[in-house]
């Protein structure tokens, strides 16, 4: 399995704060049967902006204290980049990092609400061939309110990305209920963990895969957490599933609603 969603650089950000705790990220991954994991520290003008040599000096750190360990796992650099109006241009310049310089781009929104500029910054973005990848989509409140959008957004060419604890109800039945539907809806492309911790938000996949499994099959599962997460390191298209089409309430239901109100 391949993590593409961790906070596991040291003393960047709200993860990992020191190299004893990236490495003990790493142990629980490893022991999970994750082979490799992509860290990526929140980037965005107010955070972490480091350039990319002190980022990936900081990861080597880590590289070299996971093979002093005995750790066999890849670690790879990226970033999590906060959606603005100057997304593309944070790319162009080095502040908002692709995962392994590849096109893909791990992006946040703000949970409350989807910004009116998301527009034009996704459109920018693909201007310049990045394919955005929504973090943690289930978790936004504007998406559990409209699941829809999701679709449009997918249709646009954005990736889906699913954290596999809210899959299985570890940040609350809202999260939750969506994640499931994005599965079920061939509309979630990566499940990642978005660790941040070895112990309260742990780099672990095996539980999300088993009930991907119970919900879309083995293969469908499998793809989420190794081949698409491959595809996008290798900087490969992606395999993506057909989304099925939105469930098609009888006109009688918003009668029978509308007389119930």
């Amino acid at each position: 399995m391949i993590d593409l969603h961790t906070h596991i650089l040291p003393g960047v950000d709200d993860g990992a704060q020191t190299l004893d705790d990236s490495v003990a990220m790493a142990r629980v991954a490893v022991d999970d049967g994750i082979t490799a994991v992509v860290a990526t520290p929140h980037r965005n003008p107010w955070t972490y902006t480091a350039g990319v040599a002190e980022a990936e000096r900081r990861l080597d750190e880590v590289r070299a204290a996971c093979r002093e360990a005995g750790l066999a796992i890849r670690l790879i650099l990226g970033g999590e980049a906060y959606v603005a109006p100057d997304l593309a241009e944070q790319v162009r310049v080095g502040l908002a990092l692709t995962i392994n310089e590849s096109r893909y781009l791990l992006v946040e929104w703000p949970f409350e609400q989807y910004p009116v500029y998301s527009e034009q910054a996704i459109f920018d973005l693909q201007v310049r061939g990045i394919v955005p990848l929504m973090a943690h989509a289930e978790r936004y409140r504007f998406l559990q309110r409209d699941v829809q959008k999701v679709r449009a957004l997918v249709d646009r060419g954005i990736l889906i990305q699913v954290t596999g604890s809210s899959l299985t109800g570890g940040h609350g039945p809202e999260p939750q209920k969506l994640a499931e539907a994005l599965l079920t809806s061939g509309l979630a492309h990566v499940l990642a963990s978005d660790a941040h911790s070895a112990e309260l938000r742990p780099p672990i996949l095996t539980p999300a895969y088993q009930r991907a499994i119970e919900l879309v099959g083995e293969s469908r599962a499998r793809a989420m957490v190794t081949d698409a997460p491959e595809q996008i390191i290798d900087n490969r298209p992606v395999d993506l599933p057909p989304a099925k089409p939105p469930v098609q309430r009888p006109f009688w239901a918003f009668w029978r609603r509308s007389n119930h109100v």
